[in-house]
């Protein structure tokens, strides 16, 4: 028995064909696809429910002043409020460490960015997404237990030994004379050198694909998943950065509010809010040019790898963010449009021996508009 409108909360499975992984996704998965179903009635449907409030006033809000008003002092405020309450923080001796912390990240930043999406959205169609949201919430907790199974991977391999015999030279490498200001975009510049060369890597190498393909396949960019990661990235993005964070020894509160700051710029690197950034996106890796980074072909898509910063892409000739044009809203993977959307074929799916399964008809149609195949051709612009 299937109520109205329940084929959309269904995230698209493995293709049939793929017979070991479905039948792994359908039983050993089988407490993953209990949790997505019960975030779908828990979460997803409440939260669709009481956004949706808010949409007679995102028609009543175009056009005027308030929201160009808004358009413009939105992220610069952000930038400069998380600053702020991140030195108060670290004053403080707050860490991300603990896991009450943790959990209430991404309900502070729901409850900030969601309505302003649904108030002044760059696509109406990213609105919502069926059932994604569930599965980035599970991979925003996979990401965190990954993350500290990294550190204890750091031990096995010895980098940890390797780290305290970097350490003693690390901190008169540290410029810790300059503003504490400079120290932190300082940290996160440094560190975005690093992302962008994995990053790169990860587009470019067809191996790394495999496993970064899991972030792309999402169908519509909105704040939450900037976070869908394989486990796999997790770990070596986290070993990849241990030797220089090192070698550099920032002082502890810098690297605190520099985590805070990162978490600021990350939300308008995926978010569905019609912003006027200008000049801050050819400082910041935000709004359109990451926009272009989901394209679904290639030649636009392998570019803008930054994390948080853009010069790298800028200095290194992949920036890509034509002026008087604004990117479509049909993004994906070109080659596979129909790649898995549960949590557990995502995390199978890098395994599969062959990935042209993905670009195939699907096994069934889907009700929902986002889960059918992509169009390379340059669609209408959807705006907002």
């Amino acid at each position: 028995m299937r109520f109205e409108g329940e084929e959309q909360y269904r995230n698209r499975p493995l293709p049939t064909r793929t017979h070991w992984a479905r039948n792994l996704e359908k039983w050993l998965g089988m407490p993953l696809n209990i949790v997505e179903w019960l975030g779908s009635y828990a979460i997803v449907r409440p939260m669709n429910w009481a956004l949706r409030r808010l949409d007679g006033l995102s028609y009543k809000l175009e056009g005027t002043r308030l929201r160009s008003i808004l358009q413009h002092v939105i992220f610069p405020a952000t930038l400069l409020f998380s600053l702020i309450f991140g030195f108060y923080l670290a004053e403080n001796e707050v860490t991300f460490d603990s896991i009450l912390t943790l959990a209430l990240v991404p309900v502070i930043i729901g409850l900030y960015v969601a309505p302003l999406e649904r108030l002044m959205p760059y696509s109406r169609n990213w609105l919502e997404g069926g059932n994604d949201t569930s599965v980035d919430l599970m991979m925003f907790v996979s990401g965190a237990f990954w993350n500290g199974f990294a550190k204890y991977l750091m031990q096995v391999l010895f980098i940890v030994s390797l780290v305290e015999v970097l350490e003693p030279y690390g901190h008169g490498l540290w410029p810790s004379e300059i503003p504490a200001v400079a120290q932190v975009f300082l940290f996160i510049l440094v560190k975005d050198f690093f992302r962008y060369w994995l990053h790169r890597a990860l587009h470019e190498v067809p191996f790394l694909w495999r496993f970064h393909a899991a972030h792309h396949s999402v169908k519509r960019l909105y704040w939450l998943n900037g976070i869908r990661s394989h486990p796999i990235e997790v770990v070596g993005q986290a070993i990849l950065f241990a030797v220089p964070y090192a070698l550099l020894q920032p002082p502890t509160e810098i690297i605190m509010v520099a985590i805070l700051m990162q978490l600021s710029i990350g939300i308008f690197q995926h978010s569905n809010i019609d912003l006027k950034l200008r000049f801050w996106e050819y400082i910041f890796s935000i709004g359109d040019n990451h926009r272009y980074h989901h394209y679904p072909n290639k030649e636009v898509g392998d570019s803008n790898y930054g994390g948080e910063f853009i010069v790298w892409d800028i200095l290194f000739g992949t920036f890509h963010n034509p002026k008087d044009e604004r990117p479509h809203d049909r993004i994906g993977i070109g080659t596979a449009p129909n790649y898995p959307m549960t949590m557990a074929g995502l995390l199978l799916a890098p395994f599969l021996p062959d990935q042209k399964v993905f670009g195939e008809e699907a096994d069934e149609p889907s009700s929902n508009g986002s889960h059918g195949q992509i169009s390379l051709s340059e669609p209408e612009q959807t705006k907002i």
